[in-house]
């Protein structure tokens, strides 16, 4: 398996060329405006770093640098004609761009591809400092004393892997499996973690649900299974793992527990919430008792909607779960603040759909620890 391979930087960008005035042209800007007047496609060299910090755009996938570029000519060439041909064409760029922007809901400001909150290891934080910031449910059901613990991942054209592993280790999880969805590059740190690997791709319902069926057959003494996205970035350093299991499980009864909280199921307080309606933003972290992972892999229309043949796109996850413990009647119980932040900014699922507005926390455990 090769190394994860190196950020791109302007230097070896396949698009720029030297333009006028110590600048840049970026030739993928002039290829996707077709025009002749290039100086929509002149750029500096900070334009060019933001986007080498974000994914590699195509002529037919832009990123938001791209987007923005394409956008900002194409709004001030609307004035054509009304009617004509370059009209109808600037606003079609004008709509493409659009809606490669990430979307971000009206109250709130565009969020960072990264999470702010970040602990040393020389902080020496303890599960009642957590618990200060999070307090312990006032009732809970069970106990946990083996756990499972697997990371899906599946290709992405910026690679979340290492720093989700990174953060679930310093967390206090070990031995951790990868579940590998298609040709993905595992940095050579994790090389001696347990794999799995599908080639071709399954399509995100379809691993996930090949993972959980690993992690009970590979574990069968685990009693919790906790199944991580590899767009889950846990705050580094904190006992996170000891934490929750003071928590687990929360309720009068056990169910699903998410350590992930959306922007839209985020509560005024802090403290663990049992959702009121179907489980819809996010299957990023969730953590089941064994019994309920049972349940769900056994479940016929569960296995029916997984059985789709490997490359056919079959539609967000976190629904499929969601309508699956509301039809059971399992109880889904989740955090605020969230005890994960949602990295990267390209969904494996969607193209265009990034980490800001729902699909970002707005409160995260890392975020609100006192310095």
């Amino acid at each position: 398996m090769s190394l994860a391979p190196p950020l791109r930087c302007p230097q070896t960008c396949p698009h720029r060329e030297t333009g006028p005035h110590s600048g840049f042209v970026c030739r993928l800007v002039v290829q996707l405006l077709d025009t002749t007047d290039r100086t929509d496609a002149n750029v500096s060299l900070e334009v060019c770093e933001a986007c080498c910090r974000t994914f590699e755009p195509t002529v037919r996938d832009w990123n938001p640098v791209i987007a923005s570029l394409v956008w900002s000519a194409a709004d001030q060439r609307r004035s054509a004609p009304q009617g004509s041909e370059d009209q109808a064409r600037w606003e079609r760029l004008r709509t493409q761009a659009e809606a490669s922007f990430p979307p971000v809901l009206p109250e709130e400001d565009d969020l960072p591809l990264r999470p702010n909150g970040f602990t040393t290891a020389g902080d020496c934080r303890t599960v009642q400092d957590i618990a200060r910031v999070l307090p312990f449910p006032a009732v809970r059901s069970g106990q946990v004393t083996r756990w499972a613990v697997g990371v899906t991942t599946a290709p992405r054209r910026v690679s979340t892997l290492m720093p989700c592993v990174q953060s679930l280790l310093s967390v206090g999880f070990a031995d951790i499996h990868l579940f590998i969805d298609g040709d993905v590059d595992i940095p050579e740190m994790f090389h001696d973690l347990p794999r799995s690997q599908q080639i071709p791709a399954l399509g995100v319902r379809q691993s996930y649900y090949r993972a959980l069926v690993k992690l009970l057959e590979a574990y069968p003494d685990a009693d919790t299974l906790l199944l991580v996205q590899d767009d889950a970035w846990w705050p580094p350093h904190l006992p996170v793992r000891e934490y929750l299991e003071s928590c687990l499980w929360p309720g009068s009864q056990p169910g699903l527990v998410s350590a992930w909280c959306s922007s839209d199921d985020t509560q005024p307080s802090a403290g663990w919430f049992a959702t009121q309606r179907p489980w819809r933003f996010g299957a990023v972290a969730f953590i089941y008792p064994r019994e309920f992972a049972e349940r769900f892999i056994h479940d016929p229309l569960i296995q029916q909607a997984c059985a789709v043949p490997p490359g056919t796109r079959s539609g967000g996850l976190s629904m499929l779960i969601g309508d699956w413990a509301a039809r059971s009647q399992i109880p889904i119980v989740f955090p605020t603040p969230s005890l994960v932040q949602h990295l990267g900014d390209v969904s494996t699922i969607y193209e265009s759909s990034r980490a800001v507005g729902v699909r970002y926390a707005s409160r995260f455990l890392g975020d609100e620890m006192p310095a």
